[in-house]
């Protein structure tokens, strides 16, 4: 289920681009606003994406209709501020897609960076389990040994 402060946050960073823009300010210098609207979006947007993969019940419809609700208001914000943006300079909208995938292409790489480092530990974690299980084992084979040796 979609956050309400998520929708919340796409709405007022989309209010501040929309601001930034009309005061005038380049798209770079709403780098922060931007981004922020960026993974407001890019949340809902995962959700949604979640809710079609998943079989419907009527909680399931629920969320669903709430995801495709907030991505029709995503589309409409979209659309609303490329038309702002091209009204105000036309080189705005360019800048802000170029930043879009800057952004996009640097969230994707943070993922894969996290990835690959639980990966890590959860590796080094099991071959630390699976030496600590190999020491224990030759102690009890020496212990063993040695009690059998005592034995006779």
């Amino acid at each position: 289920m979609i956050d309400p402060a998520t929708i919340a946050l796409a709405a007022s960073a989309f209010a501040a681009v929309k601001k930034g823009i009309a005061l005038g300010k380049d798209v770079e210098g709403m780098y922060k606003d931007v981004s922020r609207w960026m993974g407001a979006v890019h949340e809902i947007e995962t959700k949604h994406n979640k809710q079609k993969q998943g079989l419907f019940n009527k909680s399931v419809q629920e969320e669903a209709l709430q995801t495709w609700s907030a991505m029709k208001q995503i589309k409409k914000q979209r659309e609303e501020l490329r038309l702002y943006m091209l009204s105000q300079n036309p080189q705005a909208w360019n800048e802000f897609v170029r930043i879009e995938g800057q952004i996009r292409k640097d969230r994707l790489r943070a993922e894969q960076r996290r990835k690959a480092r639980i990966k890590k530990n959860i590796e080094v974690t099991i071959i630390t389990i699976l030496l600590i299980c190999i020491g224990v084992g030759l102690w009890l084979l020496v212990w063993w040994a040695l009690h059998l040796r005592g034995l006779r």
